[in-house]
């Protein structure tokens, strides 16, 4: 059996949770600003949901926690080489312009349960909620905005996640289109490093 399995309970992340827990902290204070502070007005803005795993003998400890929302593939924005993969994985059977999928915004795990696989069981956890019969939206991919950082991708990759572009300089201007040839042109010959890459997993292969 498995470490959340066993040990945690899933709980929703409100207030009363914040205030019945010890702080959270995951060494990233960007995310433990987050999880202690925004998290909350995201939910009520409805711009995401955010659970906690907390141990079952312990309720003051969270284990880890991690934000969803709703999000979507859009194909014609891809190059052509991904969207024509991208189609192949659909099996063309609807030509449709996006394909729905669930947005993991946030996802840490706390310190003191670092380095022992937790945030790839939360990742499975979270793919098979969004496969489950009784989920009440469609949600064919998982799609997560990865710090573009060297183990931050290679960890979404060990667990079934490819970049949505290929090349960086793709994703770059898809985020940011050129605004005329010129700039196009000078952001090839220096190309800028990206916070993050775009990474989506098919549910359908897990």
């Amino acid at each position: 059996m498995r470490f959340i399995e066993k040990n945690c309970t899933l709980d929703i992340l409100t207030e009363d949770t914040l205030l019945e827990t010890n702080p959270f902290v995951c060494g990233d204070s960007d995310m433990d600003d987050f999880f202690q502070k925004d998290a909350i007005i995201y939910t009520h803005y409805r711009m995401g949901k955010t659970y906690c795993f907390r141990m079952k003998q312990d309720l003051k400890q969270v284990v880890a926690c991690f934000t969803v929302s709703n999000d979507s593939i859009r194909i014609y924005d891809l190059p052509s080489s991904r969207k024509n993969a991208m189609w192949g994985i659909t099996h063309r059977e609807k030509m449709l312009t996006r394909y729905p999928g669930v947005l993991i915004g946030r996802l840490a795990v706390a310190v003191e349960f670092s380095n022992k696989g937790i945030g790839s069981e939360i990742l499975d956890f979270i793919k098979m909620w969004f496969l489950d019969e009784e989920n009440k939206t469609g949600c064919r991919f998982a799609i997560v905005d990865a710090k573009n950082e060297t183990n931050v991708l290679h960890f979404y990759e060990r667990n079934g996640f490819k970049t949505l572009f290929p090349r960086e300089i793709d994703e770059d201007f898809y985020t940011k289109p050129p605004k005329d040839e010129k700039e196009r042109a000078q952001r090839l010959l220096t190309p800028r490093k990206l916070q993050t890459r775009l990474m989506f997993c098919d549910l359908l292969n897990e």
